[in-house]
């Protein structure tokens, strides 16, 4: 669990910010812009917690590395969460904001407990995993199962042709060569040096783990009746895991089942990893 703020102090608002599928707790070294004076969770005015998704573990090099993980869902993530914010005295949430995974868990949210959440921000996903995302994920863990660090640099490739979007890597890389001088193209060296930083830091069972958190989400016949938590949805125009119009379906479906649910768009050519990779474009629509 990582904390930026005295909960409380001063007055200040809560939120909890989950992290997306390969982030952690530590929210500032992947959202630090936001959490900066005069950003959406300026410290000044708001506690910011982030907690690691439970089958998280991040640069395991010891002989547990690479054990399997029991299978977890995430409803199983957001349990675990509010159990950790019983235990240090945080009842109630004045947001909880994430994005990809992280979106999931803020919406699990809302639903499994309301009466803890004032608002919810669910960014580049919505009510359920796709087919297609399912499918994307189910072959990463085909190449760990193979090999696992071998494998799970493969996953990290194939992860990263669909956070990003074919304009971009046309604008960035094209046919260009390696600009380090390597014999090969440029868009190769990019996706060996993501392949590098993910094996560095991500243990392989871990992020079997996570992809099957993912895959389980489906909440589009959740029981809740409490609709009191205000929704927030944002849409990436580039993304194609979670097509805006996909997302902007399930903003209907809760509408209609009572909840004040919005939807946001942002503008971006850096497809799923918009969150990441335009803070401020986000900011501004988070504002």
């Amino acid at each position: 669990m990582a904390i930026y703020g005295e909960p409380g102090a001063d007055g200040r608002k809560i939120a909890l910010v989950p992290h997306a599928l390969t982030g952690s707790a530590r929210v500032a070294d992947w959202w630090g812009d936001l959490l900066v004076e005069g950003a959406p969770l300026d410290p000044r005015e708001w506690s910011v917690i982030g907690i690691n998704a439970v089958g998280s573990c991040y640069g395991s090099t010891g002989p547990t590395a690479g054990a399997p993980f029991p299978v977890v869902t995430v409803a199983d993530i957001v349990r675990a969460q509010r159990r950790a914010l019983d235990a240090i005295g945080i009842p109630k949430l004045d947001l909880v904001i994430g994005a990809s995974l992280g979106g999931m868990q803020a919406l699990q949210w809302a639903l499994d407990a309301p009466e803890r959440v004032a608002r919810a921000v669910v960014i580049g996903a919505h009510d359920h995993q796709t087919a297609m995302g399912i499918a994307f994920n189910s072959v990463q863990r085909d190449a760990i199962a193979l090999e696992p660090r071998g494998g799970l640099r493969i996953a990290r490739k194939l992860a990263m042709l669909t956070y990003k979007s074919e304009a971009l890597f046309r604008a960035r890389h094209d046919r260009k060569p390696d600009r380090n001088g390597r014999p090969i193209y440029d868009v190769e060296g990019y996706l060996e040096r993501q392949a590098d930083l993910f094996e560095a830091r991500m243990d392989p069972a871990a992020y079997v783990a996570l992809t099957h958190a993912m895959d389980s989400q489906d909440v589009r016949d959740h029981a809740s009746t409490d609709t009191s938590p205000e929704l927030l949805f944002i849409g990436i125009t580039s993304d194609w895991l979670f097509h805006p119009a996909d997302i902007r379906a399930a903003v209907e479906r809760l509408r209609a089942r009572g909840f004040n649910a919005a939807y946001e768009e942002l503008h971006s050519d850096h497809g799923h990893d918009a969150f990441l990779a335009e803070p401020q474009a986000l900011a501004q629509l988070l504002r």
